[in-house]
């Protein structure tokens, strides 16, 4: 079983311990099969209450909530969504004035919330943040790339996403480049993932879900992969060559016309490339030369059964947090969808609007599923699977760096980089601000898998939040936020609302705006005073997570 939730007899039986969802692996003779296996909840007096549902991701999510007898949260308020879809989609936080004009906008809800969804994919920031993403998980990285060639390949990342590049074009582009890897950057793909093994291992993991790497020294143990396919796929990428090219920090990516083979580490032999799944229009293979050309037409195929899958679950991550198939890159037939109707929908409608990335980022974002409350009721408060509400998800590195700095008014120098650099837009992961951005988990781009970037809290990163130099000495900038509010002449509730706007993106509460006052009215020093309301917001769970 995947969980506890049920748990079978020494005769067979399945019996369910609680409400919740399982998956029983059979196994028989090299054959698996998984079952889903659903323990509905037991209380009584459940009734459902329609919400609004915007799309097609509501009405399927809804259908499975209500079998299971979960409730699901209302939408948030426009305070909340604005924040939670502007860090989503471009990893910063609302300035105030934004916040003030959203909350303003008497349109009808959806109207305005679809309005500000379309401004943020289209812009600048929207293309630094995802290609922050896409760049973490093709390890854009000087240690793979050399200085010239990540700058180099940053650009082509951040020009293909401008450009709304179709995702099955994008992924081609990467696994059939041949040449310069200065004047093709794709070609840098093979810069990280050098050899044949490496290759395919990163192709299977990042743009299927398939983690192979298990069936590299045996049959995968819980999946139906065998040694051998691991080996056809690796020969796929048995000619593709590397040598330095004549600039400095080049490379040129080439077909190899000698040791170009694959052989099988049992017996010698040469394997020749094969497809990991047989598709109807699968391209005929030579067992000649270069095959990637094969490869990367075969993957990107609408009917390749993990590509367009896998892409959408992993873009749906980003925004529920967690995927509907968890984790994102271990697709297989025992870690089943929790929702497979949803994610059969969602991979359908990306292919239909031609693997098109922003189409599906925004027909999520604009879900009421996306949308919902982080607060539970009594029917959802223990529901973790079901997308019956958000889950508040702890700001990523780069992105906490630059709420510190929106917030507190403090533009952080960056070494390397031009002045007015944000944390996302740092080429890679040998830039950095005194550790802070490690410690709060930047991944260090060595493995093309999004758990190399990590979010949980630890007692090193309250400390550093408490007492590290970062916080303090942002918000005690003497040419900061606070130290401007002063220097104006502003009146202490403009203060406090100012610093609420600034920090968790909503004006105070009549309770929160009474204490604070009090306290800047009662301190000798109102800079001081509003240097501690501040730091205490900057540390709050309601600043430090994006729910």
């Amino acid at each position: 079983t995947s969980t506890s939730d049920v748990r079978v007899t020494e005769d067979g039986q399945v019996e369910g311990l609680r409400k919740g969802e399982s998956s029983l692996l059979v196994r028989y003779e090299g054959k698996f099969l998984a079952v889903p296996v659903t323990v509905l909840n037991p209380r009584t007096g459940f009734q459902w209450k329609p919400l609004p549902q915007h799309n097609f991701i509501d009405e399927l999510n809804d259908a499975k909530l209500k079998r299971l007898k979960i409730q699901p949260s209302p939408l948030a308020g426009d305070a909340g969504f604005l924040r939670r879809v502007t860090l989503d989609l471009t990893g910063q936080i609302p300035p105030p004035e934004v916040v003030r004009a959203f909350l303003t906008d008497t349109s009808e809800t959806r109207e305005k919330r679809s309005r500000v969804i379309d401004e943020l994919i289209g812009s600048q920031e929207y293309v630094d943040y995802q290609a922050l993403k896409w760049g973490d998980l093709l390890r854009s990285n000087r240690k793979f790339m050399t200085d010239k060639g990540m700058w180099i390949f940053r650009r082509w990342l951040q020009r293909s996403l401008a450009e709304n590049k179709p995702y099955d074009q994008f992924v081609r582009e990467l696994l059939t480049a041949k040449g310069s890897t200065f004047e093709n950057p794709a070609g840098s793909f093979f810069r990280a993932a050098r050899d044949p093994k490496a290759a395919s291992e990163t192709a299977s993991q990042l743009f299927m879900g398939v983690r192979l790497v298990c069936a590299q020294c045996h049959d995968h143990p819980f999946e139906k992969w065998t040694q051998d396919q691991y080996y056809q796929m690796a020969a796929f990428f048995s000619a593709v060559g590397i040598r330095p090219g004549f600039r400095s920090g080049e490379e040129v990516v080439y077909e190899k016309r000698y040791d170009n083979e694959v052989r099988h580490p049992r017996d010698g032999r040469v394997v020749e490339p094969r497809f990991l799944v047989d598709t109807p229009d699968a391209p005929a293979l030579s067992g000649k030369g270069d095959s990637r050309a094969a490869f990367a037409e075969w993957l990107t195929s609408p009917r390749n059964p993990f590509f367009a899958r896998a892409i959408a679950n992993r873009v749906w991550s980003y925004f529920l947090g967690r995927g509907i198939i968890d984790p994102v890159d271990d697709i297989r037939a025992s870690n089943p969808p929790v929702n497979k109707a949803l994610l059969d929908a969602l991979t359908q409608d990306f292919i239909e609007h031609g693997f098109d990335l922003q189409h599906l980022t925004r027909t999520i974002v604009n879900s009421r599923t996306y949308q919902a409350a982080f607060q539970p009721n009594s029917w959802n408060q223990d529901d973790h699977l079901n997308f019956s509400h958000q889950t508040p998800r702890r700001l990523g590195a780069e992105q906490l760096a630059d709420a510190i700095s929106s917030a507190t008014g403090s533009a952080f120098q960056f070494p390397e980089v031009p002045e007015g650099f944000r944390a996302v837009q740092l080429p890679d992961p040998h830039v950095g601000m005194d550790g802070f951005l490690d410690l709060f988990g930047r991944p260090q781009r060595e493995d093309p898998c999004e758990c190399e970037r990590k979010s949980e809290m630890s007692l090193p990163q309250a400390m550093n939040l408490v007492n590290g130099p970062t916080l303090a000495d942002a918000v005690a900038d003497p040419e900061g936020r606070i130290a401007r509010l002063i220097l104006k002449g502003t009146d202490d509730p403009e203060i406090v609302e100012e610093l609420y706007l600034s920090t968790l993106g909503r004006p105070p509460s009549t309770d929160e705006s009474q204490l604070a006052l009090a306290y800047l009215d009662e301190s000798k020093s109102r800079a001081t005073a509003a240097q501690d309301l501040l730091w205490a917001l900057l540390n709050s769970n309601a600043f430090l997570f994006n729910r």
